[in-house]
C-alpha cells in the first residue's frame, strides 16, 4: 500500500497599508484550502507623516510582526512564499531603508507590487471562489488603506485594472479627524471619491452585482447582517441606513454594533464612500 504522501504547503504574505497578513494553504482534491493565517494591524499608512516618510515606531511594530511571522513560516516549512507590499510601501519616501529590513526579519525578499498586479491578484482570487462556469461580467472591488483597485473582467479573463490613490486611512485622516463623523464631512468624503472613480467610467455598463474582497466591505457587510439577518446582502438601500446611522452616531467612538470593534468601525466609516450608491 503506498505511503500517504502530504501535499506541500504554500504561504503568502501581504505587508498591506493598515495590517500585515500571513496566509498558509495546502492543494486538496484540487483547490486551495486555507489551513492558518495571521493577521497584525501596523498601520503603516497612518504613520507616513508630512514629508512622505514611515515613523519609526510604525516600523519598529512592522519589524516585530515579521519576526512573529517568520517563526510560523519556519514551524510551517512550505514549499514556496511570495512576499509582497502594497500602496503604503510604494509611497514612504524612506521604504529603501525599511525594506532590507523587513527582509532581514522574515528572512526572505519583499516584492513592493504596482496597484495592476494587486488588482489582478484579487481579482484571481475570488474567481477560485466562484463557479469556473459562470462566465458572467463581474466587476471586483479592493478597498484597500492607501489604495483603491477596481477590476472588470468575466469569468477567469480580467478585462480592465483601475487603481486609484482612494485608501480608507487618506480619507478617515483627510475627512473625519478625530474619529469626528457628520454628515458635510461625509458627503464631501463621497464627493470626492466619486470624483475620481467618474473618471474609468466602469460603472457605466451598471453592474447588477459587485465583488468585495476587503475587509471594509467584509465589516459593513457584517453589520448588514447583525442588523437584518444573516441572508441580508450589502445593497444600495443597505448602505443608506448605515450612512444614516454613522452620521447620527457623530463619532467613531459611539459605533456600536454587536461585536463590532472600533477599529472595525473606523475602518467602515472611513471605507464607505468607496461603496456607496
Amino acid at each position: 500500500m503506498p505511503a500517504f504522501v502530504e501535499p506541500p504547503v504554500y504561504a503568502a504574505i501581504e505587508l498591506g497599508s493598515d495590517s500585515f497578513r500571513l496566509h498558509v494553504g495546502r492543494f486538496e482534491s484540487g483547490c486551495l484550502q486555507l489551513v492558518a493565517s495571521m493577521t497584525e494591524p501596523v498601520r503603516l499608512a497612518a504613520s507616513i507623516d508630512e514629508d512622505g516618510m514611515l515613523c519609526p515606531s510604525a516600523m519598529r511594530r512592522a519589524l516585530a510582526c515579521l519576526a512573529q511571522f517568520r517563526a510560523a513560516l519556519d514551524a510551517w516549512q512550505p514549499h514556496a512564499t511570495r512576499v509582497v507590499a502594497t500602496s503604503a510601501l510604494r509611497m514612504a519616501r524612506n521604504a529603501s531603508l525599511f525594506l532590507p529590513a523587513a527582509g532581514q526579519a522574515l528572512g526572505r525578499p519583499v516584492e513592493i507590487i504596482a496597484g495592476d498586479e494587486a488588482g489582478r491578484l484579487v481579482y484571481l482570487g475570488v474567481a477560485s471562489t466562484l463557479d469556473a462556469g459562470d462566465a458572467a461580467p463581474r466587476l471586483v472591488l479592493d478597498i484597500g488603506s492607501g489604495a483603491t483597485e477596481l477590476v472588470a473582467g468575466q469569468g477567469a479573463e480580467i478585462r480592465r485594472i483601475e487603481t486609484f490613490a482612494v485608501g480608507a486611512v487618506r480619507k478617515s485622516l483627510t475627512f473625519f479627524p478625530g474619529g469626528r463623523i457628520d454628515e458635510i464631512s461625509f458627503e464631501a468624503a463621497v464627493r470626492s471619491s466619486r470624483s475620481r472613480f467618474a473618471e474609468a467610467a466602469l460603472g457605466a455598463p451598471g453592474w447588477p452585482l459587485a465583488y468585495g474582497a476587503c475587509g471594509t466591505v467584509r465589516a459593513l457587510a457584517e453589520i448588514v447582517r447583525q442588523e437584518e439577518g444573516e441572508d441580508a446582502r450589502l445593497t444600495r438601500p443597505a448602505l443608506a441606513r448605515l450612512r444614516r446611522a454613522f452620521v447620527a452616531s457623530g463619532h467613531v467612538a459611539r459605533c456600536a454594533w454587536r461585536g463590532n470593534r472600533r477599529r472595525a468601525c473606523r475602518t467602515c466609516r472611513a471605507g464607505w464612500r468607496s461603496w456607496s450608491p
